[in-house]
This record gives C-alpha cells, structure tokens and sequence, in this order.
C-alpha cells in the first residue's frame, strides 16, 4: 500500500507544489482544498495518487467527513504524514487591526493545525507517522505589521515543540519548517491589502504609520520577486518524510537562515533598532519630531 498523506491549503503556493510533488513520488495524497473550483483545478490525469478534498481547517464537521471518507472509500487505515500547510497573514499594525480580524488568523494558523493534529493522531498512531507544521521565519522574529500572524506562528512553535514530547512513546514525529519569503500568491495579496490599509489610517496617526506601510510594501514586492520557488518548500517536506529520524525545524532560503542568524546573535536592544529602521520606524520618528 501507499503511504498515505494528507495537507491542507493545496489551491495554489507551497500546499499545491508539495501535493504535485508527493504524489508524482508515489504517496497517495489527499489535498485539502476550501472550494469544488479549488479542487478541480487540482485534479491531474498524470497524477492519480493525488486526490483533492473539500477541507476547511477550522470546521469539525468537514474534516471529520474527509478522514471517513479516506477511510470507507479509500481503505486508509493509517496516516504516514499530516501537512499542516494552511495559514494566511493579516499585514496590519496591531492598533488599526480588529480583534475579529486577528482571530482569524490565530484560528487559521494555530488551532486549525492543532484540530487537525488531534483528529488525525488515530490514524497518525496506526500508520507509525509524523506531522510536519509550516511556521515561518516570522515565527522566530516579528515585524512590524505582522504582529498577529507572527503570534500565530510563535503559537505554532510552541505547540509543535509540546507535541514533539508528548506524542514521543508513540513515535509520532513532529517537524516544523521555517520558510522565509516564498514566491507565492501571498504577495499578490499583499499587495492589495497593503493599499486598503494605507486608504484607512487614521489622519492623526498618518506621521507614525504612513512610512511603515511605505516600507512593509517594498518589502512585499521584494518577496514577489523572490528566488525562493514553493517547489524548492515541497522538496524539504519530502526529505522531512523520506528521513529516518526529522529534525524538529527545517529552514527554507537564504533570508530565513539570516534573520535566524540575526535573532540569535543580536542583543533585544539592538535587534529592535535593526528592526525599526529596516522597517521605516526610525523614519518616522523623525517625521513625528520635526
């Protein structure tokens, strides 16, 4: 029998490239998706081991339908690996972000991989599997207007590191992968929400926060235009689930291991000026003190 895997956030980016990729290697892979469009743009005839399904990771209902659908159609009695990909950000100051708005995110990036961690153990124990979480290089460092997706990564390692301990007497692994900037539709997003963001600061706060979104756009274009392929992501999940004993973290690209780098060797006080002036704070505390 195969190796059965499941991931979720398969409709475009690094969730889709790594589906595309382990199936083609041979697991059978099953690709969450959020939509019947979604998904048929998945199916491929030259990859029959790669079967798109409906899954939104924050309801109950839908995943427990995909994992008795996997088991009453498909015979899947145990789980190689569980992907959690899914995950989006909020590019925002934390001020002028709604506390729904930040919910949101936390209930997409944290406790969707967890609701799929504690559905999925079952079968994870009875396939002797291994999870493996997508955080970010944003889960070792926050920046500025990244403050709540950075909380839902932080969030995220520290669950993963948990679970790395208490699931030990059973062998379930538990991997994290630190992507840095990937070129993905994440930055078309960006972009757009970036621009919604300006149109509503605040004319009393337009000195502080203006040179910061002017800065976080430059940085958002930058990672369009990033060397960093979801692809180049897929491949490292794949060592992730062809080695013998993973690692608990796996970075991805050159800006992740630097900012790692950074973080480790830095002072906090130092650290903050580094991040303030790339970010355009320092800017505008200037323009604030003329």
């Amino acid at each position: 029998m195969p190796r059965t895997v499941l991931i979720t956030g398969c409709s475009s980016g690094i969730g889709r490239a790594t589906a595309r990729l382990l199936a083609a290697q041979g697991y059978q892979v099953f690709a969450g998706v959020r939509s019947e469009e979604q998904a048929a743009k998945l199916v491929d005839a030259k990859l029959p081991m790669l079967e798109p399904v409906q899954l939104d990771v924050t309801s109950d209902v839908q995943i427990d339908q995909v994992l008795t659908m996997m088991s009453t159609q498909h015979g899947v009695d145990g789980l190689f690996a569980l992907v959690n990909n899914a995950g989006f950000g909020l590019p925002a100051v934390l001020e002028l972000a709604t506390l729904e708005e930040v919910q949101r995110v936390l209930q997409v990036n944290t406790i969707g991989p967890l609701r799929m961690i504690q559905y999925c153990l079952p079968l994870l124990r009875r396939g002797s599997g291994r999870v493996i979480n997508m955080s970010s290089v944003n889960g070792i460092l926050a920046l500025p207007t990244l403050g709540a997706y950075s909380a839902s990564k932080f969030a995220l390692e520290a669950i993963s590191d948990s679970l790395r301990v208490e699931l030990r007497p059973w062998g379930v692994a538990v991997s994290l992968i630190q992507p840095g900037q990937i070129k993905t539709d994440i930055f078309t997003k960006g972009r757009v929400a970036l621009a919604r963001r300006v149109e509503q600061i605040p004319a009393s706060l337009q000195l502080g926060y203006g040179p910061l979104y002017t800065r976080a756009s430059r940085f958002n274009e930058r990672g369009a235009r990033s060397s960093t392929s979801p692809e180049k992501v897929a491949r490292v999940v794949l060592r992730v689930l062809r080695a013998r004993r993973p690692r608990a973290r796996y970075k991805v690209g050159f800006d992740a291991y630097g900012l790692a780098l950074l973080h480790s060797l830095l002072p906090q006080r130092l650290l903050d000026r580094f991040v303030a002036r790339t970010a355009g704070v320092l800017k505008a505390c200037r323009e604030m003190n003329r």
